[in-house]
Formats: structure tokens, sequence, C-alpha cells
């Protein structure tokens, strides 16, 4: 029952991400917590789901992505994956802590809400430049191993009016992907995570977003690309409410 339960969590969530171009993953991320006790387990096999999700969305809106974000990107997102590598060894180390399975980040959920909701009405999406991708590679790798979910934090940056919406869906899905495959060797070598015992549990999770992606783009054509920058700002302020307020 509970396998079946996150197999149409899965479609629906990717089918989701796909068509507004993030959500999906944090309400995954959610479902998943409830139905999976260990919270590192969670954060680990999500990230393989979400690596799927993204890689596919990336993918089936390959002629949308722009190379220069992406390779900006990777070169902050490597610095954020390799800062928080240091700072759970060193968390690890000074209290002496048996694994780091025993970490807790979860004060950093509320912190991030407030955050989003900054951006959305009082800094307000701006064009960014090529450049300032670096940081928000910095800030995905950093924040995507302690809270799993980091899409709703890099989410606003791809708001802006050099992107289409085929262009923030895209774009987005491809450097969430190089954070999700930046995090696994953590939590091989860190967390001691065996992704081939879950093989059971991802494979089938695994199929179910990547046809919830190609279901997902083909809602997206029917939506105008104002209505998607509406909903866009909707659900990251919904987002931010349930970071604040249900952490």
């Amino acid at each position: 029952m509970e396998i079946a339960v996150l197999i149409l969590a899965a479609f629906i969530t990717s089918s989701i991400s796909a068509v507004l171009g993030m959500g999906g993953g944090i309400i995954l991320l959610g479902i998943m917590a409830i139905i999976i006790p260990e919270g590192y387990m969670v954060i680990a096999l999500h990230g393989i789901i979400q690596l799927v999700s993204n890689i596919s969305r990336a993918y089936v809106f390959r002629e949308y992505l722009v190379n220069s974000v992406i390779k900006s990107f990777f070169v902050g997102s490597v610095a954020g994956l390799v800062l928080s590598t240091l700072i759970i060894i060193f968390i690890t180390s000074s209290y002496q802590l048996d694994s780091a399975n025993d970490l807790k980040f979860d004060f950093l959920k509320p912190m991030i809400g407030l955050f989003i909701l900054w951006y959305l009405f009082l800094k307000g999406p701006k064009k960014q430049k090529k450049s300032s991708f670096i940081f928000v590679g910095w800030v995905g790798g950093l924040s995507s191993v302690f809270i799993g979910a980091s899409g709703p934090l890099i989410a606003p940056f791809f708001l802006n009016d050099n992107f289409t919406k085929e262009n923030i869906v895209a774009n987005k899905a491809a450097c969430q992907a190089l954070s999700h495959i930046g995090k696994i060797p953590i939590f091989i070598y860190l967390f001691h995570v065996n992704y081939i015992s879950q093989i059971s549990t991802l494979l089938p999770l695994i199929i179910s977003v990547y046809i919830g992606t190609h279901f997902g783009k083909y809602i997206l054509g029917f939506i105008p690309e104002k209505v998607f920058r509406v909903l866009f700002q909707i659900g990251l302020f919904l987002i931010s409410i349930k970071l604040i307020i249900i952490n």
C-alpha cells in the first residue's frame, strides 16, 4: 500500500513540476517523510527520484536550455556541495556524533520560506546576469544536502524577463539535476546509504516520474505565458508559507 501511494505521488508531483517548473519535489518530499521514518534516507532516496525527474524534464524541454546558465550554475554547485561536505564533517567530529545520520537541519526551512517571500514581494524578479547563476548554484548545492528539495530556494532566480515558461522549466530542471548528482556520493560516503538495496523502492518511482514528466509537458502547452508566471509565483508563495508554518 505504501509503495502504491509513493508511485501515485511520484507521478502527480513530477507532472506538477513539469507544468510549473517546481513544487512537485517538495510535495513528494513531504509525502515520503510521512511514510519513511529515517530523515536522512528520505532525502537520499528523494534525491535519486528527483534526479530522474529533473533529467527527464530537462530532456523533454532540451531545446530551451541555455548552456551559459547551466555552466555557471555547475561551477557554483560544486563549490556548494564541497562546502556542505566540510560542514557535515566538522559538525559530526565536533559533537562526536556516531554518524552524519544524526544531524537535523529542519531549522533551515522557515529561513528559506522567509527568503522566498522577501524575493517575491520586496526584492522582486529582475533580469539575471549569467554570472549570477554561479551564486545560485552555490546556494543550490549547499542547501540540497541539508533540506533535500532546494527547488523553491533557487526558483525565484529563474523568474526573469529573459526566460519564457519553457526556459524556466528546462533550465531550472537541468540545474537541479546537477545538485542531485553531486549529493549522491555524499550520502554514500557520509551517510552510508546503499542505493542498490533500495532499488525495489526506487525503480517504480523512477518510472512513474518519467511518465509524469511527459504528461506535464503536454499540459504546459495549453497554459498561456502570463498565466504560467502567475501560477509560478502563487506556487512559490504557498511553498514559502508551508516552510514557515508547517515545519
